[in-house]
């Protein structure tokens, strides 16, 4: 029995060995570990994200109508005769209005929110629930409220303004062309600025209360603490966060199709929206690929200046 005993063990050991001896080989140089670490996430990006941007950009250069599965090669003629319409143009410059307009907004909101949460107050836990509710409301149903709320027949707001003698007759919030772009940039910040408050409020509590004091001490008043002290440790949030909030809203297409379909008229009607209208409505996959190749390279440009002016991950660094 001793000697079979004798014989298992040593047989383990020198399994043992051989495996440490494998994976001492392996982990000898940093390439192997790198390519055992960071290779199954690359390749997971590769799959999820380059190979649908290739494909839409394979696509763009294609005559394809999505009921005919033969396509035809046409180069680039789909990006020419995109650059010569009016449509193109129209929806490109209703993303630029809606994305500064939303960015800008959320910044303001989201910030202001941030600051008075740092305050300590009665009741300060409820608040912060209150003010995350909206980003837990889906949008679907936060857009289907919305367009009943700013009716202007049956809207509660058109009927409580009535009601106090601020108007004299509903508006068409959503029907008015001159209006439907600023309310839908309203209801979209409404829902989506807690995100930049969030943010904002885990890098205030960072900040050593000392630094306050330190102020307070030397005479500093609440304009002069956010400029030296608040504003140089946020900074590098607010970069970020910009960054994030800018392609997120230029991409940005339930919400606006839910609201105003992207209408009146086209007055809404953005990238995104034009995409799918272009893609499901028309059944020109081609045309749609080329209008998401340029959405693409547009928002690709704009990250590159961005990191190359800003440089952000230095700010958050800091």
């Amino acid at each position: 029995m001793s000697t079979v005993r004798d014989a298992l063990w040593s047989g383990v050991d020198q399994t043992r060995e051989r495996s440490e001896s494998v994976l001492s080989r392996l982990f000898e140089g940093d390439r192997m570990l790198v390519v055992l670490t960071v290779g199954p996430a690359v390749a997971l990006m590769t799959i999820s994200a380059a190979i649908p941007v290739v494909w839409a950009l394979y696509l763009s250069m294609h005559e394809a109508g999505a009921l005919d599965p033969n396509w035809t090669w046409i180069g680039f003629g789909n990006y020419l005769s995109l650059f010569g319409s009016s449509m193109y143009w129209e929806a490109f410059r209703a993303s630029f209005v809606f994305g500064f307009g939303s960015v800008g907004l959320q910044l303001v909101v989201g910030l202001v929110t941030a600051l008075l949460l740092t305050r300590k107050f009665r009741g300060v836990i409820l608040t912060r629930a209150l003010v995350f509710l909206p980003y837990l409301i889906p949008t679907v149903v936060v857009g289907m409220i919305f367009r009943l709320m700013m009716n202007e027949q049956f809207g509660i707001i058109n009927i409580v303004a009535t009601d106090v003698g601020i108007i004299d007759e509903g508006i068409a919030f959503l029907g008015e062309p001159s209006l439907a772009m600023p309310s839908l940039i309203v209801l979209n910040s409404w829902k989506f600025s807690i995100f930049i408050t969030m943010m904002v409020l885990a890098r205030l509590q960072s900040i050593p209360d000392s630094f306050y004091e330190a102020a307070t001490m030397n005479g500093a008043g609440p304009l002069r603490k956010f400029r030296d002290i608040t504003y140089p440790q946020i900074r590098g949030v607010l970069l970020l966060v910009v960054l994030l909030r800018g392609v997120w809203m230029f991409n940005k297409f339930d919400i606006i199709w839910i609201v105003t379909g992207g209408g009146p008229g086209r007055t809404t009607e953005t990238l995104p929206v034009r995409i799918y209208r272009v893609a499901f409505i028309n059944f020109d996959l081609g045309m749609a690929g080329a209008i998401s190749g340029t959405l693409f390279a547009f928002l690709g440009l704009a990250a590159i200046v961005y990191f190359a002016g800003f440089k952000p991950a230095e700010e958050v660094q800091r």
